[in-house]
């Protein structure tokens, strides 16, 4: 996992995007900035995949519903990334956390972010630590 996010993220985030592309989820626009600098956008090409989505979010996690194993994974990985606001932006992280965790708890893809998170974290505070330190001598 911590690989992923490290050193192979640029080639998981293009297939990810391409594979988005593909499937007529996204789509591609491109124009330069300041007639310059080359920019790509990729807004949704519809909206019902997200709203979809967002549906079954909040049936499981405000309603009670009972997840699949996809729904579990995503909310894990949400969790465990503490994106509670980007999937529920108009409610309070206190109103969701607890179901989202209860959800999460065991599933392997929350796990392995939530370690990977971590392991980063740790990563940079000894890089930020050896730079202060040699800043300072």
């Amino acid at each position: 996992m911590v690989d992923w996010l490290t050193k192979d993220q640029s080639t998981a985030v293009r297939a990810t995007v391409d594979s988005l592309c593909e499937r007529g989820l996204v789509t591609e626009e491109r124009h330069r900035a300041l007639g310059l600098f080359p920019v790509r956008r990729y807004p949704e090409a519809d909206g019902s995949v997200e709203r979809d989505l967002r549906e079954r979010l909040a049936s499981v996690v405000l309603e009670g519903t009972e997840p699949d194993d996809r729904t579990s994974g995503l909310i894990a990985l949400l969790h465990a990334a503490k994106l509670h606001r980007l999937a529920f932006p108009e409610l309070p992280r206190k109103q969701v956390v607890t179901r989202m965790a209860e959800i999460g708890e065991g599933q392997w893809a929350g796990d392995g972010v939530r370690e990977a998170i971590r392991n980063m974290q740790a990563a940079l505070l000894a890089i930020t630590a050896a730079t202060a330190a040699t800043v300072v001598m």
